[in-house]
């Protein structure tokens, strides 16, 4: 963002304590664990700080930084943890990726909607909490169920 995007270090600086403090609110809160809430926890939280972090960058108030890290959480709601062999080849980089992507769009999405929004951060931490504890033990970190599960049964992809 600096180099190409012209933005100041003072300003990256500031968007990444605010990623930080994000994140922080999480683990706090709820966890930012794949074994005890899932990949939600995992890539939903690592998605909500970067989403903050972007609207911050692009002068975005605290309720529309408090949303963008709100709607790429929600949208991340329910995800397993399933790696294939235990690695994090296989789902994870590519779900990483992906959050990346979403992290932009959730930036510019609490630009438009922050005076409709009905959710708060709080709220989707506690969901997202809520919902790890839940899910049943298999989907965390395990690699004994979902893509980790067929990879296993059919073993079509080396790794």
């Amino acid at each position: 963002m600096h180099e190409n995007k012209n933005k100041s270090k003072e300003k990256i600086i500031k968007a990444l304590a605010i990623a930080g403090l994000i994140g922080n609110i999480i683990k706090e809160n709820a966890t930012i664990s794949g074994a005890v809430g899932g990949c939600q926890a995992e890539i939903g939280s690592a998605c909500s700080m970067a989403a903050a972090a972007h609207a911050s960058l692009y002068n975005a108030d605290f309720d529309q930084i408090e949303y963008a890290a709100e709607i790429a959480m929600e949208h991340h709601l329910g995800l397993t943890c399933d790696p294939i062999l235990g690695y994090v080849q296989i789902p994870c980089i590519e779900r990483n990726a992906v959050a990346a992507i979403r992290a932009i769009n959730a930036s510019g999405i609490s630009y438009f909607l922050s005076g409709t929004r009905k959710i708060s951060f709080d709220m989707i931490v506690e969901t997202m909490y809520k919902t790890g504890l839940d899910m049943h033990p298999k989907y965390k970190e395990t690699a004994e169920a979902g893509m980790a599960y067929f990879y296993h049964r059919n073993k079509k992809v080396e790794i």
